[in-house]
């Protein structure tokens, strides 16, 4: 079974299919937070850009992505704050997919504007009408690093377009508050690979313990399907985190392996025999071998 959705809801399914008196594999993808870095050095060379990128992100398609970065952390002192609300404000309010996924975004979203030690910085938190109850505005807010480590329940998904900026005051507590986090699908870092390459190292690898995509100076929505997709991560942004559930060895979840032991030729499956009719890159005792020109009639 496959599975994207929120992490009680999968929690809840992952569960049953555990206990069924058979029971069955679930590749769930249950929710994510996406944490994106922002190092003194990046804020301080390409503020615009950064800016445009991130509320491009966050907001595509209404922040209903399963890989909209949720968390933006930020040194102190940025001061960005002005150009943030504006370009969230040139943002229009967009239709959710449904009244029950904007019901569920607004109670999110209304938790977290009540939490102590966050602020609004942009967004409006009123219901929009004139698309029945699903059209929403985009909204940021703000804490501190030493918030979120008091109460990490602010890094909670917020399915829609909401974002945390996270502002730190030193690498130090910067890596403390990472580290808290819960996995996610993927992981941001914006450094220069230059002058700061001894922290971007370090934050990759705190990062890579916390997601299973991690993204240089991009934004996770973009995401290619390819043989190198990696789309899963710890728990709970998936339940097996060696699985991806996007790109072409997805396909892996659904099957499972069946060995052949001392089988004439003629009775193994046409893959596996010695004449490769298939034309398949395969090994033969661990040793990589080409393919070998297939027959005509055996050729797929």
């Amino acid at each position: 079974m496959g599975f994207t959705g929120s992490v009680a809801g999968g929690r809840a399914l992952f569960d049953l299919a555990a206990a069924r008196p058979d029971p069955i594999p679930f590749y769930g993808e249950l929710g994510s937070v996406n944490p994106v870095v922002v190092t003194p050095a990046a804020a301080a060379a390409r503020p615009d850009t950064l800016i445009s990128g991130f509320v491009g992100s966050f907001t595509l398609g209404n922040g209903q992505f399963c890989t909209k970065p949720g968390l933006l952390f930020l040194p102190q002192g940025h001061g960005w704050e002005e150009r943030l609300a504006t370009a969230v404000a040139a943002v229009p309010a967009a239709p959710m997919l449904g009244p029950w996924i904007c019901a569920g975004f607004a109670e999110a979203r209304d938790r977290l504007a009540a939490a102590p030690g966050v602020r609004l910085l942009a967004g409006d938190l009123a219901p929009h009408p004139g698309d029945g109850t699903t059209l929403t505005a985009p909204a940021l807010f703000a804490t501190t690093a030493a918030e979120l480590a008091a109460n990490p329940a602010l890094a909670d998904e917020a399915f829609g377009p909401a974002a945390l900026i996270v502002e730190y005051g030193s690498e130090a507590e910067l890596e403390r508050v990472l580290a808290a986090l819960p996995g996610s699908l993927t992981a941001t870092l914006h450094a220069d690979a230059d002058t700061e390459a001894a922290t971007a190292r370090r934050l990759l690898t705190l990062l890579g313990g916390k997601a299973g995509r991690i993204v240089w100076g991009g934004w996770p929505t973009g995401v290619a399907v390819a043989w190198a997709t990696q789309h899963g991560g710890p728990w709970p942004a998936a339940t097996p985190s060696t699985h991806t559930s996007v790109g072409v060895t997805a396909m892996r979840r659904f099957q499972r392996p069946v060995s052949f032991q001392d089988l004439p030729d003629e009775l193994l499956p046409e893959a596996l025999r010695d004449a490769n009719p298939w034309r398949l890159a395969r090994r033969v005792d661990g040793v990589p071998v080409a393919p070998e020109a297939a027959t005509t009639a055996g050729a797929r």
